[in-house]
């Protein structure tokens, strides 16, 4: 089964968000509940200059949405972890009432499915909660928000 990657960004050296081989931490963005394709987290952990790379790249034009940075926690099947990543980095701390609000969120999402919704879609606080979660079929990918901003 393939990704439905929404977003063929970034252009070069990325990898599938449901890649169970790469050993270091990936990040992805998310914007109108599409995936991008996912690439391997700085080491400094900075989300802020990710936001920016992505805000500034042209890729993600609805000026009426929110841009996340997720961090991939683990790939799960059928409720037993395949593999899972260390944290890189802290999210930014919520901010109520903005895209922010959903930073340090937890987010399963299978690979059959083709939207990940952040703002209206389930989350939980923390990963042990996220890894408890009913596990749906095929690859499942558990990932933290680690920050949004909006596009307006």
């Amino acid at each position: 089964m393939q990704t439905a990657i929404g977003f063929e960004f970034p252009a070069a050296d990325w990898l599938d968000p449901f890649d169970v081989d790469e050993p270091r931490t990936q990040w992805f963005y998310v914007n109108d509940d599409k995936l991008s394709r996912a690439w391997i987290a700085p080491a400094d952990g900075n989300a802020s200059d990710a936001l920016g790379d992505g805000y500034h790249s042209g890729v993600f034009t609805n000026p009426r949405s929110c841009l996340y940075v997720l961090e991939k926690a683990a790939i799960v099947l059928g409720g037993s972890v395949v593999r899972e990543w260390t944290p890189t980095a802290s999210a930014t701390p919520p901010v109520e009432k903005t895209c922010g609000q959903h930073n340090g969120r937890f987010y399963v999402h299978p690979q059959a499915q083709q939207h990940l919704r952040i703002h209206d879609g389930v989350s939980y606080p923390t990963y042990a909660e996220a890894l408890a979660a009913p596990a749906p079929e095929g690859l499942t990918v558990v990932a933290r928000v680690l920050d949004g901003t909006s596009m307006w």
